[in-house]
């Protein structure tokens, strides 16, 4: 399968070099725009001052992470809190719960060791289906979010009966804070940073019909640029344009539902909700599908 030279959109700024290594090995033109960055918000530090103080009253019985970069995040305030301490100490008398592979490498990285981690699927879903399938009911779960929440979780697992505490310890934000930047390169990503003027090229090019396919790794990297376009008023020229023009690619259900219902077709999602297999089946789709109308267009302009 190839990418014949085509030039792919990269929504995504973690890991945004990684992805964009993937794009070339199939021989595709990688097209760096980040959408969406992480930020840390004046009461990010007083807020994890209180779960920290809360979660050693309450003593959690689970602890959920969700992201590699929660990990180092929650770990780098507590020690500007003076806290790590008894952080760590609630850590170590609690049952870790890892939502995918590279959260569980980032706490074995602190020489914590989660025990829990869902099968294969390694959304807010499949934390979901992990609680429900070993019956966890009327415990005390603290989970530490990212960017943004996940009701179904919440109220998935509050209808087991079980108590939630939650903290955030960054926010998405369609530019870096510093901070996050460098926790993210203590992480060995190379973050590409967001910002208006890539954006704005990047909703250009789609609508003059440059970008063969764009690609979205997860929801928030679809409303920063649904945001933008809102507030510059070019959401309708560029809906069209992706659902005429480019193809979208997203890499799980969650960023699909996050397309969908802004009236946006997404025309590829993968079987495995990685970023490789996400670019496997964009390649396939378009050596499967020679008639469709945006393949068609696409190889009209490129011969």
């Amino acid at each position: 399968m190839s990418l014949s030279n085509l030039k792919i959109a990269v929504t995504a700024s973690r890991r945004a070099g990684e992805l964009a290594q993937v794009i070339k090995s199939l021989g595709g033109r990688p097209y760096i725009a980040p959408t969406t960055g992480i930020k840390r918000e004046e009461n990010i530090l007083l807020d994890v001052s209180r779960f920290i103080e809360l979660a050693k009253e309450n003593r959690p019985d689970f602890v959920v992470f969700m992201t590699g970069p929660s990990v180092y995040s929650l770990i780098d305030l507590s020690s500007e809190l003076g806290k790590k301490e008894p952080l760590f100490s609630m850590f170590r008398n609690t049952i870790l719960v890892a939502r995918s592979p590279k959260t569980q490498m980032s706490l074995f990285n602190f020489g914590l060791r989660p025990i829990l981690i869902p099968n294969l699927d390694y959304t807010s879903t499949g934390v979901l289906k992990l609680f429900e399938s070993m019956g966890v009911t009327a415990k005390k779960i603290a989970i530490i979010w990212h960017g943004a929440s996940s009701r179904q979780l919440v109220d998935g697992l509050e209808r087991l009966k079980n108590s939630i505490i939650e903290v955030f310890v960054y926010r998405y934000s369609e530019t870096n804070d510093l901070n996050e930047t460098k926790i993210l390169e203590s992480m060995g990503f190379k973050s590409f940073l967001s910002d208006e003027a890539q954006i704005a090229n990047l909703v250009e090019d789609i609508r003059l019909g440059n970008i063969d396919a764009i690609t979205f790794t997860s929801p928030p990297s679809v409303r920063g640029l649904l945001n933008f376009a809102m507030r510059h008023k070019l959401w309708e020229d560029l809906q069209n344009s992706l659902n005429s023009i480019t193809i979208v690619v997203a890499v799980g259900p969650s960023t699909a539902r996050e397309l969908d219902k802004n009236g946006v077709v997404v025309d590829v999602v993968p079987e495995v909700f990685k970023m490789k297999p996400m670019i496997d089946a964009l390649a396939l789709y378009i050596q499967s599908n020679p008639v469709n109308m945006k393949v068609k267009r696409m190889f009209d302009r490129t011969n």
